[in-house]
């Protein structure tokens, strides 16, 4: 794969271009999917891609291919410099000279000497796990596998010429619990870059529990009441404010903390970070997708708004450095601005705790229709499920409500950070207890 950059590099500089920056990537999928102990698919993937950014007279373009031919080569150059001739000018478009990049262990080398038939157990035994939790667990939908390897090239006329591998291992599964006339779905999730960092047991049971937990459920009253909101749900709320943070949608006027730089945006007990060098993060790595060193950002600290996020061009533009936030998420696209491990960091009180401390109030423990939240406005209105609790315990299980409200005010009204921090994937949070919140129930 080097040999296809140098070669890549050798034809731009014949053809007189002079600023280039060219991205190569390699990613093995393997999926297996398991239904009732049985392999429902196996699903082995390899793609592989080049893009090239070109910078002449402030101008910027792109172009991509999937094949690494010669003859693709040689079209790829010539789309990137076609691409230049439909855009405008553009003072800020920068690329990232050579540097020195951390020693971060992301690539699991014992992975290769894994047979594949371990893996497939491994899906069994998630699915075997959520069975045997509790014989009100009917159906298994969903118990997956997947496995990513991924090898990344960037080269630049600055001299930057730089490659990592990463590998990211995934356990997921969705299954239905039945008792009478009444169905509900649990679900688990967990990544990790380790492959013997997973426990297939932990994550069906747990998958079990979520759903049995749900049966019962009922609707309560229209009210306004504290909540406790569990550690994954918190997580689903940073998903979406998380993009507030993004340099780019600051600059555009389309970020909702955009006005509040420096100032008190949240409560006391909060703090946000994004680090892309956390040991064992499934968004750590050496350098973002431009070449620049990831690192550790405070963005919101007690409370109070301290940075954003920002790659090369962002940055250039804010006269301020890059923060190592530069991603490709397809190679059909250009880099933008993202997240590495955004995490909500984690206080000294347990949830046993927290429960104590909402006395009475609602728990929740799942969301639903996040993807029809406001990223501008944060304004919110989607179901929720999860338990009432009196006295500092659990009473009955609650479905069939909706929490409206604002994002932003959810992390206002912060009154108690717990201790029960998980990461879903690259976003991490404890749970947290809120101040009184709008529940619409029956």
């Amino acid at each position: 794969m080097k040999r296809i950059i140098d070669r890549c590099q050798k034809r731009l500089i014949e053809k007189g271009i002079k600023e280039y920056e060219i991205y190569l990537i390699i990613q093995k999928n393997t999926t297996i999917d398991v239904k009732r102990g049985k392999v429902e698919l196996f699903k082995v993937a390899e793609s592989r891609g080049i893009s090239l950014r070109l910078l002449k007279d402030k101008k910027i373009g792109f172009a991509y291919t999937t094949s690494l031919d010669e003859y693709a080569l040689e079209k790829l150059i010539d789309h990137a410099k076609e691409s230049l001739e439909g855009v405008s000018m553009d003072p800020y478009s920068v690329f990232p000279g050579p540097n020195t990049y951390p020693r971060l262990e992301v690539y699991d080398n014992a992975l290769d000497k894994i047979p594949i038939k371990e893996k497939i157990e491994f899906a069994k035994e998630m699915e075997a796990s959520a069975l045997s939790y509790d014989s009100r667990i009917k159906r298994v939908r969903t118990s997956q596998f997947q496995e990513k390897n991924i090898r990344v090239f960037i080269k630049n006329h600055k001299g930057l010429d730089a490659y990592y591998k990463k590998t990211i291992l995934i356990g997921n599964i969705l299954v239905v619990a039945e008792e009478k006339n009444e169905a509900e779905m649990g679900w688990e999730f967990e990544a990790q870059i380790y492959f013997n960092k997973l426990n297939p047991r932990n994550i069906g049971m747990q998958a079990g529990k979520w759903a049995i937990e749900a049966l019962g459920g009922r609707s309560i009253p229209t009210q306004k009441v504290p909540l406790i909101l569990i550690n994954r749900v918190v997580i689903q709320f940073l998903e979406i404010l998380c993009q507030s943070f993004f340099a780019d949608k600051v600059q555009k006027g389309k970020s909702l903390l955009a006005p509040y730089l420096g100032k008190m945006v949240m409560s006391p007990s909060v703090t946000i970070i994004d680090d892309g060098i956390i040991k064992g993060g499934i968004g750590s790595r050496p350098f973002d997708d431009e070449g620049v060193p990831q690192q550790r950002t405070i963005l919101i600290e007690d409370g109070i708004l301290k940075d954003f996020l920002y790659d090369s061009y962002t940055a250039n533009k804010a006269g301020k450095q890059s923060t190592g936030n530069c991603v490709r998420e397809k190679i059909e696209l250009p880099p933008r601005v993202h997240i590495t491990n955004l995490y909500l960091k984690k206080g000294n009180t347990s949830f046993s705790h927290l429960l104590k401390a909402l006395n009475k109030g609602l728990v929740v423990t799942d969301v639903l229709g996040m993807h029809t939240v406001d990223p501008i406005s944060g304004d919110f209105s989607v179901g929720a499920c999860g338990y009432w609790v009196e006295g500092g315990e659990r009473r009955f299980s609650v479905k069939g409500i909706a929490i409206s409200g604002n994002v932003l005010n959810i992390f206002k009204g912060v009154t108690l950070v717990g201790s029960d921090f998980l990461f879903l994937g690259n976003i991490g949070a404890p749970s947290m207890l809120i101040e009184e919140t709008q529940i619409s129930g029956s």
